[in-house]
């Protein structure tokens, strides 16, 4: 990552690979789109219960009802015609006359000023009246006419308003514009019939539902307030059926993308050379497999329910918040920039936190697998309270990072909590000023700011601040998503880490199919060395013909192993070549060339499945006949039969509850089975007692006959049926010849048969 330069580079490299995994989901897009609907109906549900707040308000206040409301509805839509009737009278006048300043003009708005001000003055008495008789309780018939009077003069008033409004405006805009003003009448004049057209339709809407809610809908306030409840319950039921479904498809794809995400990473791991493993070690593999895939596990399930469901929520409830003030509802989310800015910040401490811990966690995976891999050496040794030190140490380290994420993680929450409350006190106490002092504007002291259209009532602001309220709740649930996000981040990062490793021995794009077996193996000039250390091979030179049997000896550390390993590609040369038949093995596939060979090592793997099954891994198409007789060949057959389920016997892993001859004698008929040109013995013999090794000793004498054969042992009785010895000695092949003529030639191998002599004879 240092590679990339700046914080941010870096940043956005990390996101890079989170986005690269999030996109194993793109095949399951029409359940995610599934999704994304049910999360859309639950946000229109969701903003539409907290929206029944205002008719719930108009019952308690008022005993408000539905015919009530709708009533209310055709009145105010028809005060809107004739208000707009009243500003197309006034376009046509000025269309008329043109020129504010001509006396018919200044006549025509002193009648509508003075009409104003008649109405104004009209209002005022019948306030201070309704004043006096509110005294009188609210059953006064003459009260209810002045009210009555009242509502019809103010709504007078509006339409005397809105004419002086528009010719006000036309004055303002041809002193602005004096050379366009007269030609944007026509456009005017569309505008407001379209204005007009619109409040028109809706009037017919009312008038057509009005009989309708008078029919079907109880007229008394507790009555609709019962069914208000019980659309409401309704509305929560199905919300909840939608938020159910939306969590079963996200739960779908996320599970699905996860699978594909572990195949392709498992196949992406399974296609590293063998240098690969020994580098990351299988602790560090098992830990990106498990710890850091729960990880992006857990992001994607946060990406696809939380960070598409709850944003729609709060669209939802901003959206009818500001159709109600917009200016109110932009005064409270004043404060966003800095949720936003906590928000990143958190993250970013957040995401160098989890690093580290799944790096301690990695560490905890190693220690147990070294402890129980190598339980016998520990007891054997008593070491228990070594390891339990040091398994303490990295315990106690990870418990101190573990609870560092915690600590960012829940002190995120209250935090963004606390602002988003902040947001809703904001316009709540500015929403009290406005209703309280009856006024439109904020008064700042320095400044006045307009919040306001009209004077809000305080229904208008309990059902502004409920909207507010609404969109805490998915704010909050919004406050550990950035954490988490960055969780999944950091573990995307070490899982692309190792998906994005170029293998270093892998097949050229023009490889070839290696044809068999049946000339000679060629080592020319061969140099290998292990990263950057000193070479364990140098220059060596070796020809082997087709059925030869080839010893190779030498002291410990001369590379006898590394040359073998070089022959099937577990590493490439660094210089020189390895040819088969005249191929060079890195000019032709892997599989043809790994499928003629067969090997059995000093370290006997076997896995925890049925003894059949192991010797079949060579050949998954083998019959059981084939199995037989290989197993009979290596001289397993015998022991295998005396198990209680014979062949399908399950062992342990590794071959627990065999012994060492045993598991090797399995070892050699697996590699037996597979029936190859080329067959690779590695201390085939080392870890076993007599009468195994003579066993087994036998069995590959049997075997290797028409088959090129590399023999590597310590144990020189074993050389008997070599055709060839190869001495190596640091790197180097110091001699090839006969037991004879090695004894005759080569002081290092006398020694070497002295030793062994001494060992036997002991």
């Amino acid at each position: 990552m240092e590679a990339l330069g700046s914080p941010r580079l870096q940043r956005w490299q990390i996101m890079k690979n989170f986005a690269r995994l999030v996109m194993f989901a793109w095949p399951y897009r029409v359940r995610f789109g599934l999704s994304l609907g049910c999360a859309l109906l639950v946000a229109v549900l969701y903003g539409a219960d907290i929206a029944a707040v205002y008719p719930l308000l108009k019952i308690l206040f008022y005993d408000d009802n539905c015919q009530k409301w709708v009533a209310q509805q055709i009145v105010l839509q028809e005060t809107d015609v004739k208000k707009i009737e009243a500003q197309l009278d006034e376009v046509d006048f000025i269309s008329r006359v043109l020129e504010p300043r001509d006396p018919a003009s200044q006549a025509h708005v002193a009648a509508l000023s003075a009409k104003r001000k008649q109405d104004q003055n009209e209002i005022g008495k019948l306030e201070e009246r309704l004043d006096q008789a509110a005294l009188l309780g609210p059953h006064d018939k003459a009260a209810q006419r002045d009210k009555a009077d009242l509502d019809l003069l103010r709504r007078d008033l509006q339409v005397v308003e809105a004419a002086l409004a528009e010719l006000k405006r036309y004055k303002d805009e041809r002193t602005k514009h004096p050379d366009t003003a007269t030609q944007a009448l026509p456009i005017r004049r569309a505008s407001l019939e379209k204005d007009r057209q619109k409040a028109s339709t809706w009037v017919a809407r009312y008038r057509w539902l009005q009989p309708k809610v008078d029919r079907y809908l109880p007229h008394k306030g507790f009555q609709t307030l019962l069914l208000l409840l019980g659309l409401v319950m309704t509305g929560i039921a199905i919300k909840g059926c939608f938020l159910f479904l939306q969590e079963v498809f996200v739960a779908d794809v996320m599970q699905l993308s996860l699978f594909d995400i572990r195949n392709h990473f498992y196949r992406r791991t399974m296609a590293l050379d063998v240098s690969s493993f020994g580098d990351q070690g299988s602790a560090e593999l098992i830990s990106r497999f498990t710890n850091d895939m729960d990880s992006v596990g857990q992001g994607l399930n946060t990406l696809f329910s939380k960070v598409m469901r709850e944003p729609l929520r709060i669209a939802s409830c901003l959206s009818i918040a500001i159709w109600l003030n917009w200016r109110l509802t932009l005064l409270a989310l004043i404060l966003v920039p800095v949720s936003a800015f906590t928000a990143k910040r958190a993250g970013q401490i957040m995401k160098r936190a989890v690093r580290r811990s799944l790096e301690s966690m990695s560490t905890i995976y190693k220690i147990l697998q070294e402890t129980f891999q190598g339980i016998v050496v520990i007891k054997a040794f008593t070491t228990e309270r070594r390891e339990r030190r040091r398994f303490f140490l990295e315990t106690k380290s990870l418990y101190k990072k573990s609870v560092r994420v915690a600590t960012i993680d829940a002190l995120s929450d209250p935090v963004l909590e606390m602002l988003a409350l902040s947001t809703v006190s904001i316009a709540l106490l500015a929403g009290s000023y406005l209703v309280l002092n009856e006024t439109i504007f904020l008064d700042l002291g320095v400044m006045k700011l307009q919040l306001a259209s009209q004077p809000m009532a305080i229904e208008d602001l309990l059902y502004l601040y409920a909207m507010l309220a609404g969109i805490s709740d998915p704010v909050r649930k919004l406050a550990n998503v950035h954490s988490r996000i960055q969780r999944a981040a950091a573990a995307a990062d070490r899982i692309c880490a190792l998906m994005d490793r170029a293998p270093q021995v892998a097949d050229k794009k023009a490889a070839i199919r290696l044809p068999k077996h049946r000339a000679a193996i060629e080592f020319e000039n061969v140099t290998f060395r292990y990263h950057d250390r000193e070479p364990v091979l140098r220059g060596v030179n070796l020809t082997v013909h087709q059925g030869e049997t080839i010893a190779i000896v030498g002291p410990n550390g001369c590379g006898k192993s590394t040359l073998m390993s070089l022959l099937p590609r577990f590493w490439d040369v660094e210089e020189g070549a390895i040819r088969i038949d005249g191929y060079d093995v890195r000019d032709v596939r892997l599989r043809t060339l790994r499928s003629q060979i067969g090997m059995v090592l000093q370290e006997t793997i076997l896995f925890e499945d049925t003894i059949a099954n192991n010797i079949a891994y060579a050949n998954r198409h083998a019959t059981r006949d084939q199995i037989i007789a290989a197993a009979k060949r290596s001289y397993a057959h015998q022991f295998i039969t005396s198990l209680p389920n014979g062949y399908d016997t399950l062992i342990g892993e590794r071959g627990l509850g065999l012994s060492g001859g045993q598991r090797q004698r399995i070892a050699l008929a697996r590699a037996m089975l597979r029936d190859p040109a080329i067959l690779i013995l590695d201390e085939a013999t080392s870890a076993v007692d007599i009468q195994d090794e003579a066993l087994i000793r036998k069995a590959i004498e049997e075997f290797v006959r028409h088959r090129t054969t590399f023999l590597i042992t310590h144990s020189l009785s074993s050389l008997q049926f070599a055709d060839r010895i190869v001495l190596m000695n640091a790197g180097r092949i110091e001699a090839v010849g006969t037991d004879g003529e090695l004894r005759r030639n080569s002081p290092l191998y006398r020694r070497l048969h002295e030793i062994h002599f001494q060992r036997e004879s002991a």
